[in-house]
This record gives structure tokens, sequence and C-alpha cells, in this order.
């Protein structure tokens, strides 16, 4: 059976579409901020309490934050658009000029919407093809 073909601008247009749960995940490694922009944050379960997001394989920054055991999920509004972005860069200082506060999971950008703090309970089971 032949696959159909999938541009890919047409691809990015279609799923542009789809509502995200873009946050900025955060967290504190070897005594300075660190954080990266993710935009597959999703909630898993109430009871217990469980919350997920898928990181590219290439991610420089969340192989600290999962060594270090806990995040924070910072939930952003619209008007915050800008600073997501900055938070998806490479090679920049991501907390220049960012104002935020000390929590039990990480830092807690100021302005957000809510805070989750979390540790980390990844999944590393992969699907069997």
């Amino acid at each position: 059976m032949n696959q159909p073909i999938i541009d890919a601008a047409e691809f990015r247009r279609v799923l542009g579409h789809l509502p995200t749960g873009v946050v900025v995940v955060t967290s504190t490694v070897d005594g300075a901020p660190v954080g990266m922009a993710c935009n597959s944050f999703t909630s898993i379960s109430l009871d217990p309490a469980l919350v997920g997001f898928s990181v590219a394989h290439t991610s420089s920054t969340w192989p600290p934050i999962r060594t270090e055991g806990s995040f924070c999920i910072n939930v952003l509004a619209e008007d915050h658009a800008d600073l997501t972005r900055n938070f998806s860069r490479k090679g920049i200082d991501r907390f220049e000029g960012v104002d935020w506060q000390a929590r039990s999971g990480g830092p807690g950008l100021d302005g957000a919407v809510a805070w989750i703090d979390c540790t980390s309970g990844v999944n590393t089971k992969q699907a069997i093809t």
C-alpha cells in the first residue's frame, strides 16, 4: 500500500490550529536556574496527580533537569508569547531579565498563571513496533 505524500508545510499549517499546552519547565541545576519551553504538556491523572510532556531527544536542557529530579511547570498566559519563545532559544541566558521566585520544584516565573512543582518519574518504556 502506498503511503500518501504529506507536504511538511501544509502539515505544520494544519497542526498550527491545534491548541497546545505551552509551558516553561524550570529547575535549578548546580545552583543556577535552567529552563525550556515545552508545547506538549498534558494532564495525565488526578489521582495520583500526574502530568506529562515530551522532549526532543536533541534537547540539551532536559537531561540536567531530569537528573536534578525536581522541576517547576510554569503555566503562562497568551501575553507571555515572547517569554515562551525566549525559553525555546539556544545559546542564550534564558533567565536574563526574567523575574522569578524560588519554589520547591524550581524557579517560578513571575506572572505565570500557575506553577506546578514536580518530581521526575520519567517513563523510559518504548513502544514495540
